[in-house]
């Protein structure tokens, strides 16, 4: 009996939280996104999230789905691997064409779930950690910069 009540208060505890919330308030590629990017922090509780998050959740991975952290190609876009609904693999698929792009959606969904100041800095530093690589040469590069078409030795 108190192993079901505990588990009770748990999971009213994780559907809560600004994670579980984040999933519900999102849909489509964003869900798509902000699933990733739990999966990338949470590893092995994202599961359990999910369980807690919607009542329909089987376990299986919802196609499609990226199936890698994101990147930021030689373009600056914001990229990961898709895995389609008949389970092909889709390399370096645009997400955000821009890191401020990526910087808005995430402020607006931040904004639309009313999260607090708290609860936002976490959801940023998850979306940071989420980024692994950056294949630009230069990524503070500023083509619009006059100065950045000297030549340096």
């Amino acid at each position: 009996m108190l192993d079901t009540e505990f588990a009770k208060v748990i999971e009213f505890d994780l559907r809560g939280s600004w994670q579980a919330r984040a999933l519900t308030a999102t849909t489509g590629a964003a869900r798509m996104v902000m699933l990733s990017v739990l999966a990338h922090t949470l590893e092995t509780a994202v599961v359990t999230l999910c369980f807690a998050a919607f009542a329909d959740f089987d376990g299986s991975l919802p196609l499609p789905a990226l199936t890698t952290a994101a990147k930021v190609d030689k373009s600056g876009a914001i990229v990961a691997d898709m895995c389609d609904r008949r389970g092909r693999i889709h390399k370096d698929q645009v997400l955000f064409k821009t890191e401020t792009e990526m910087r808005d959606a995430f402020r607006r969904l931040a904004d639309r779930m009313k999260l607090s100041d708290t609860d936002r800095i976490e959801m940023f530093k998850y979306a940071q950690a989420w980024v692994v690589a950056d294949r630009r040469l230069d990524p503070t590069f500023d083509p619009q910069d006059p100065d950045a078409k000297r030549i340096l030795n």
